[in-house]
């Protein structure tokens, strides 16, 4: 059954290096969106010779963080039901994405040379968000 969801998103940003010099930024944002059918989270074992589902194809688009957890190996997250379609990010050990995609497409993992784990969070917008 379709829910109504308020979602709020947050990044705050700082590099500084060893001679003083310090930069941050920060930016957030609230959608209200109405008869949501998919949210998902949790995390998932991605394997370097298949495809790993994040979230099925939503009707309108999706907002989505995947955070690699693994130490050693890259993970790669496709705006598709499989690898053959577009890259959307490179994830290197302990990296994270979060972006919105505005599209019907399912997002999908493949890991590089062996099998990494890949926390995430998504969530199924609505047409006017």
């Amino acid at each position: 059954m379709a829910q109504n969801y308020t979602f709020t998103g947050s990044l705050n940003m700082t590099a500084s290096s060893a001679t003083g010099f310090t930069s941050s930024a920060s930016q957030s944002f609230t959608l209200n969106i109405t008869g949501v059918d998919q949210i998902a989270s949790g995390r998932i074992d991605v394997a370097h010779d298949g495809d790993a589902t994040i979230m099925a194809a939503p009707g309108y688009g999706r907002a989505v963080m995947v955070r690699n957890l693994d130490d050693t190996n890259y993970v790669t997250i496709y705006d598709g039901a499989s690898s053959a379609n577009d890259p959307i990010g490179v994830l290197e050990p302990g990296e994270f994405l979060f972006t919105i995609i505005r599209g019907t497409g399912t997002t999908t993992a493949r890991a590089n040379t062996a099998a990494v784990t890949v926390e995430y969070f998504a969530v199924e917008i609505d047409s006017a968000a």
